[in-house]
């Protein structure tokens, strides 16, 4: 392992900001990806311009006002031209332009046009400074600027460049015309044009592919020499539920069950929605486990959503022992039939108990990692086990990925009804908290403000970050009991400002995507979503089901472009199947500039499609898959 410390650029101070972004050294550098670029390569004049397209575009300023209004209003206008037209710019709060934008200055705009007070304008472009080439935006932290972690990457890439090797033989290489990895990583840092970067991401995207699929075959081999599993032979009831399943749920329980009294180790993949009621699926399998005498071992990705999930099956499940492990406790006395709810941190601590288990239950599959499933499969008796996920998936994509899962899919909501969703431009921005300060106070409800960064980012200007609104909604709602969490708060502190916002203490709380898996709080029912057109359809569905999930009506106001069709898509449609649907069909090039979700793999049919062409012709090959399964480790962005 090398360390940073060796690198042009690098010294103590950066390499610990470093290390604090979880890149401890060389390999993991590289393989740090952007999470999303600006291209200020290829231009557009202002005639060409299409309303709703977003478009890169330059032209000479003409005109800047900073304008404070009678409502207490700190709007900024411009207007530029070029030789074909005129165009007119405009900002809110933005006051620190009148020293960027000079009159008589030639400046590069990205953004996206509209009609605006019946005119055509570009609300809240990105201004560009560096124009020519696509700019790569990193995830950053204090202190590390997006164009810190560039400049560091771009002045030693030949040294991170120099260990890669690649996996593919050359006739695959050649066969399916792939760039090799080495110029894939060189053009996803420092991409040369649109097309050489769409050419990388495909490699990046194929390999996340390879590694999925190649895992799905060498287990698809393993399941006909599986051990036996733990014998389970009582059918437990369901009458201690308080409310009937819905005709989906009962199709699954029924597929689940009928797996847990088999002979051989079940592998069942149960997709839900969010909202579906994936988890009394998981505590009815729990249940059956436990009326057998045999034990029980739930896994979650973090330490809240595991104790949301002793909550729910201790309640649920009076008569079992349900157990909360943490990161720091050891189980002394555990009873044959115990239910476990752990993190995936904590997993390998209870060697002595996974020997034992006999359902592994696995929440959000596609975190679970490969070298904890082999953990368990070494045991005489490998435990069945079912896994969930609410990651939108297509389910042709779903049984190419997981082809050695049998797969449910809970297709109806239980006691559900949508969450009203609107898409809000920049005027209506303060009608929107003015209704929200009216509500929260009429109601007792409570809110989520999301913004896509933690701290605010140099390049992307007019992106909201949790920090800064946090300040700037101190005067907003002063009345209102606010509070702010992001991921760099300690887990500890992270945990009391949770435990607060349950108990009803808090009244907003401006987050991070932190929230958008596994949170549950019945109170909470609006959710806005600052500067939404830099979320993906999924990320978006999934932070939109964090509200109204209790008695009352949920609310989800998306602050963007109104004229965005994906932002106009989720106004209408609640169903995560239908999303993804949409997502894989509407992408195509758009999603050049944005490749990966905020916390999940984005899946791609072509790339699957690719992918299992290539495992196909290896297999013949005769080449081991194994060399291609941890890729998938390496291969991702680290997100907040």
């Amino acid at each position: 392992m090398s360390s940073l410390t060796t690198l042009v650029g690098i010294g103590p101070k950066t390499n610990m900001l470093f290390e604090f972004l979880g890149i401890n050294d060389i390999s993991k550098l590289i393989h740090f990806y952007p999470h999303r670029y600006l291209d200020f390569s290829n231009t557009k004049s202002i005639v060409e311009l299409e309303i709703g397209t977003p478009a890169t575009f330059s032209g000479e300023v003409i005109n800047f006002q900073n304008v404070y209004t009678r409502a207490h209003k700190n709007i900024q206008r411009a207007t530029i031209r070029d030789n074909t037209g005129s165009l007119n710019l405009i900002w809110f709060n933005q006051p620190y332009l009148s020293k960027t934008i000079v009159i008589g200055q030639t400046i590069s705009i990205a953004g996206t046009p509209s009609i605006y007070q019946n005119k055509a304008t570009v609300v809240a472009p990105l201004v560009g400074n560096k124009t020519g080439r696509i700019i790569p935006i990193y995830h950053q932290t204090t202190g590390l600027k997006s164009s810190q972690i560039e400049k560091v990457i771009h002045q030693n890439l030949p040294i991170l460049l120099k260990p890669v090797n690649e996996l593919l033989p050359k006739s695959i290489i050649n066969k399916y015309q792939l760039l090799h990895q080495t110029e894939a990583l060189k053009q996803i840092h420092q991409p040369s044009n649109p097309s050489q970067l769409s050419l990388a991401q495909t490699r990046i995207n194929l390999n996340q592919s390879l590694s999925l699929l190649s895992l799905s075959h060498l287990q698809k081999q393993t399941t006909s020499k599986q051990k036996p599993a733990y014998l389970l032979t009582t059918a437990a009831q369901t009458d201690f539920l308080p409310y009937d399943l819905s005709p989906s749920q009962q199709i699954a329980w029924n597929e689940v069950k009928s797996d847990l009294l088999g002979k051989r180790p079940a592998h069942r993949l149960l997709s839900g929605d969010v909202g579906s009621g994936k988890t009394i699926v998981a505590i009815l399998a729990a249940h059956l486990t436990s009326t057998n005498n045999q034990l029980t071992l739930l896994v979650a990705p973090t330490q809240i959503l595991a104790k949301q999930h002793y909550t729910s099956f201790s309640t649920l499940l009076k008569k079992c022992p349900v157990l909360l492990l943490d990161n720091k406790s050891k189980l002394k006395s555990v009873p044959s039939n115990a239910i476990i709810i752990s993190t995936h941190a904590a997993f390998y601590q209870q060697e002595n108990l996974l020997k034992k288990v006999a359902l592994l239950i696995i929440d959000e599959q596609h975190k679970f990692g490969v070298s904890q499933r082999n953990f368990l499969n070494k045991y005489k008796n490998p435990p069945h086990s079912l896994s969930l996920t609410a990651t939108p998936i297509p389910r042709t994509l779903a049984l190419s990925i997981y082809g050695h899962l049998d797969v449910s899919t809970l297709s109806h909501l239980p006691r559900w009804q949508p969450v009203k969703t609107f898409v809000v431009s920049p005027p209506k921005v303060e009608d929107c908290y003015r209704w929200l300060d009216t509500h929260i106070k009429k109601t007792k409800e409570q809110a989520f403000i999301v913004c896509p960064f933690i701290e605010d980012s140099e390049v992307l200007t007019e992106v909201k970050s949790a920090t800064t609104e946090f300040k700037n909604l101190q005067s907003v709602f002063p009345k209102l009991r606010l509070e702010l969490i992001h991921s760099k708060i300690k887990p500890v502190d992270r945990k009391k400002i949770f435990d607060s916002f349950q108990n009803g203490t808090i009244d907003i709380l401006i987050t991070t995507p932190i929230i958008e898996v596994g949170i549950d709080f019945p109170n909470a029912t609006v959710i806005i979503i600052q500067s939404a057109d830099r979320f993906g359809l999924a990320s978006l569905h999934q932070l939109r089901g964090r509200v109204g999930r209790g008695n009352s009506k949920g609310y989800c106001y998306l602050f963007g472009n109104s004229s965005n069709p994906r932002l106009n898509y989720l106004t209408n449609h609640f169903e995560g199947q239908q999303l993804a649907e949409f997502d894989l069909k509407s992408r195509g090039q758009g999603m050049l500039f944005s490749t990966l979700q905020h916390g999940h793999f984005y899946l791609d049919a072509s790339s699957i499609n690719l992918a299992s062409k290539i495992i196909n012709d290896l297999i013949v090959q005769e080449f081991d898959l194994n060399n291609l399964i941890e890729v998938n480790s390496q291969d991702s962005s680290l997100r907040d």
